[in-house]
């Protein structure tokens, strides 16, 4: 049996032009009937998103994304990859911001064509009140590293606990954003990935105290972007509520 979390983050490669730059992760959303692939800004932007530093080396902007999709056929699931361009014939990026925010909150949309398998898309809008201590999980691929490679690209798990209070917005750089604190072992190529609550036997909480289901509890919670400096396990995670804004300003 494998968990649909475990398929539902997405490989992603990011080029300029046919030089693959890095590696990192996405998820997908549905809604009005239009799929959404969502990641970091700093993935498709090559810059880190608070101080505008080239991320590559080489100092190359990727210009196009590779992202790699699942489908169901007879044997069980298969991938395909589909390459996007990231900026159009007149400059232009393709992806969506916040309206508000804009480019301070690191989270951006671009719209899939072409795929509508729901199955695969996570909810848009969150369902869940979290809390400080919880054990939550980030799905992705740490330094590019995927479970069978040869048959597809099935995301990895890791752990980390919610170390800031997740109803109050976090000061990054002197501004209040809607964001908080992640710690957890994180690396390279996770960036992007989605964090859920996720429960195999069926304990959730909620204001009233623990509910107990008959099956594997989840819950979306946020977006994971990296740790705030190299020496620390403290990481940002964006709310999941801002994808639903940031999909509701697409004209």
């Amino acid at each position: 049996m494998i968990d649909i979390n475990s398929v539902k983050s997405l490989y992603l490669t990011l080029y300029f032009n046919d030089i693959e730059l890095a590696s990192a992760t996405g998820f997908l959303v549905n809604s009005n009937k239009k799929v959404y692939l969502i990641t970091n800004r700093h993935v498709v932007t090559g810059r880190n998103n608070e101080t505008g530093e080239c991320l590559n080396s080489n100092m190359s902007i990727p210009n196009k994304i590779k992202v790699w999709l699942p489908f169901k056929n007879n044997l069980g699931i298969s991938w395909s990859n589909t390459t996007l361009d990231l900026i159009d014939s007149e400059n232009n990026v393709k992806w969506l911001e916040h309206p508000i925010y804009k480019e301070k909150v690191d989270v951006i949309a671009i719209e899939l064509k072409d795929y509508n398998i729901d199955e695969f898309c996570y909810r848009l809008s969150p369902n869940f009140k979290t809390r400080i201590t919880e054990n939550v999980f980030i799905i992705g691929y740490p330094f590019g590293f995927n479970v069978s490679p040869m048959q597809g690209r099935f995301a990895i798990w890791s752990t980390g606990t919610i170390a800031s209070e997740p109803d109050l917005d976090l000061n990054i750089k002197g501004m209040q954003l809607p964001a908080f604190l992640i710690d957890a072992k994180t690396r390279q190529g996770q960036s992007g990935s989605p964090v859920i609550y996720y429960n195999k036997n069926g304990i959730d909480s909620d204001d009233n105290g623990i509910a107990l289901y008959g099956g594997p509890v989840m819950h979306e919670i946020g977006i994971y972007s990296g740790r705030i400096n190299k020496d620390s396990d403290l990481g940002y995670v964006w709310k999941w509520s801002l994808i639903k804004e940031i999909i509701e300003n697409d004209k």
